[in-house]
């Protein structure tokens, strides 16, 4: 029985003081250790989008220094968004920053890499579309094999 009054004594100072909070902050009165808090809203934009047009302007440039430090940011973005358009984007970025260092192996082989990661991820987003275009880009690079892999990934949808 104690216990139980207890309980309810408590819940009711917990229930009260939220109601407090809320009551003078809707009056413009908000207590100072409330006066930071951040209500943070989706992006409209995801941040890879940003970072991908920073390493085409330095791709642009052919800042490759440049080029691979936005790329690299633009890899974290991309991964942050779960979604295989972003990794796409910096597989392309990829294969492109190996063409302007000569065809660095690196960045052959990650863009691979992106690529698979995106295959499984358009895979769960059910987007055909998306898994095909992978596809076409392992063509392009002559891996036939990685193509056929990923289309098989298509066809079981």
């Amino acid at each position: 029985m104690i216990r139980t009054t207890w309980g309810l004594v408590l819940t009711g100072a917990v229930v009260l003081g939220v109601i407090g909070v809320f009551g003078l902050s809707a009056r413009g009165n908000v207590p100072s250790g409330l006066a930071r808090v951040v209500f943070v809203q989706p992006e409209s934009v995801p941040a890879w989008v940003g970072r991908i047009a920073l390493v085409d302007e330095a791709l642009g440039r052919a800042d490759l220094s440049r080029a691979i430090y936005e790329w690299r940011e633009a890899y974290g973005a991309a991964l942050r968004t779960g979604r295989s358009d972003g990794l796409i984007a910096v597989g392309d970025r990829a294969v492109r920053i190996a063409e302007l260092a000569g065809g660095s192996g690196y960045f052959v082989r990650e863009a691979g890499e992106l690529y698979v990661h995106a295959a499984f991820l358009a895979g769960a987003e059910r987007s055909p579309d998306a898994i095909l275009g992978i596809a076409a880009r392992f063509e392009q690079r002559g891996d036939a094999e990685r193509a056929g892999q990923v289309r098989r990934i298509a066809a079981s949808m």
